[in-house]
């Protein structure tokens, strides 16, 4: 969501709740997301923000990872969308990796991304996960505005197969709503009320299931902070190590 406009958060979160057509429940991850981007890839990523914003957003966020790695770190970013975050982190890196669940998102981001020489795209399918990735080979995972999206059984999948591909010590830094803030309180239980959810909604966690699951997946947390929304609270940041 919008991080500078939360006197418009609860109209914003009314459509992230149920990003995909009510009347279609039940559809995988892959179709909600073709169709998204189709329609309007930056909007479907970070919902009524406008380019600028979203630039900013990608390079705000390129900037929250440039303390975990250095010129020669190997980066994976799971669900890259149009390569958002891709375009700033890539020039401070080794090798930058970004998966996706949409082709439709990943030919997108090939465009924007193009005559970057170390970014690499990849489609996923759904279930695999990051089993396309050997065991211990990336310094930095990362994952913002894209697990809150899944299923918390898949989230947590993928949380641990970020700890697989970690080397030892490397960084995983990962973004969830917080329950506990009026913004996604107000959208849970609107959401409750809904006929037909979408399996894209989002899902909000408190700052205690973040830390749990992350610990369940083979983390040590190093941080965990809120920021954003009317209170100061609406976004959860964790930073764990392998």
């Amino acid at each position: 969501m919008i991080r500078n406009a939360a006197s418009d958060a609860i109209r914003i979160i009314r459509r992230l709740w149920n990003q995909a057509d009510p009347k279609t429940p039940g559809e995988d991850y892959k179709t909600i997301w073709n169709r998204a981007a189709t329609r309007n890839a930056v909007d479907a990523i970070f919902t009524g923000a406008t380019d600028e914003i979203f630039e900013r957003s990608g390079e705000a966020d390129a900037g929250r990872l440039r303390p975990l790695v250095g010129p020669t770190a190997r980066v994976l970013n799971i669900g890259c969308g149009i390569g958002r975050v891709e375009r700033y982190l890539a020039p401070f890196v080794g090798e930058l990796w970004g998966v996706d669940i949409s082709g439709e998102m990943i030919a997108r981001a090939r465009r924007r991304l193009a005559g970057i020489p170390n970014v690499h795209l990849r489609e996923v399918a759904v279930g695999e996960f990051l089993s396309a990735f050997e065991t211990g080979t990336f310094d930095l995972v990362f994952s913002f505005l894209v697990l809150q999206h899944m299923e918390r059984e898949d989230a947590f999948r993928y949380l641990e197969d970020a700890a697989r591909i970690l080397r030892s010590g490397g960084a995983l830094s990962v973004q969830f709503p917080n329950l506990l803030s009026p913004e996604y309180t107000a959208a849970f239980v609107e959401g409750a009320r809904v006929g037909s959810r979408s399996s894209g909604r989002v899902r909000a966690y408190t700052e205690a299931e973040v830390r749990h699951f992350l610990e369940l997946a083979g983390f040590r947390v190093e941080s965990i902070t809120v920021s954003a929304g009317a209170r100061g609270n609406a976004e959860i940041y964790a930073t764990a190590r392998r």
